[in-house]
């Protein structure tokens, strides 16, 4: 009897883009708060190192996910029974610690996600892969 192999279904496009977009962010966030817990300042990486978003990034891809002032690097602890178990507490913690970021992403609030174009997404992986390099040789210049 001949054994079927059941093909794999591949990622359309914009699944593609936007997985490498937020590996990218990532990147970016982990060098932009210098692998540094934002609420308790310990140092993250690997698994608990979490970029969460304030504003819920939505179903599907939108602009507000892959917005760098959206996201914020937490450890595991802060991330997962802090930020999403004490809504009341992150909160205000967040308007009180980041005040400019907070009155930006006030275009978030109350609203849907505005949908992001795929040749959007590809432009904005092109403009994230420039920032991650000019980061991570400014990095290399100062000795880390």
């Amino acid at each position: 009897m001949k054994k079927t192999r059941l093909k794999r279904k591949s990622k359309s496009e914009r699944a593609s883009l936007a997985i490498k977009l937020d590996k990218v962010n990532r990147e970016i966030i982990l060098i932009r708060d210098d692998h540094r817990c934002q609420k308790c300042g310990i140092y993250v990486e690997g698994c608990n190192a979490h970029c969460s978003h304030v504003i819920a990034k939505g179903v599907g891809a939108s602009q507000r996910r892959f917005d760098l002032l959206n996201l914020k690097l937490l450890c595991y602890h802060h991330h997962i029974n802090w930020w999403h178990m004490q809504p009341t507490e992150a909160g205000p913690w967040f308007r009180a610690t980041f005040p400019v970021r907070d009155k930006y992403l006030d275009k978030y609030r109350d609203q849907g996600p505005s949908k992001i174009t795929t040749v959007e997404m590809r432009e904005l992986l092109d403009e994230r892969k420039e920032k991650l390099k000019l980061l991570q040789s400014e990095q290399g210049d100062d000795g880390r």
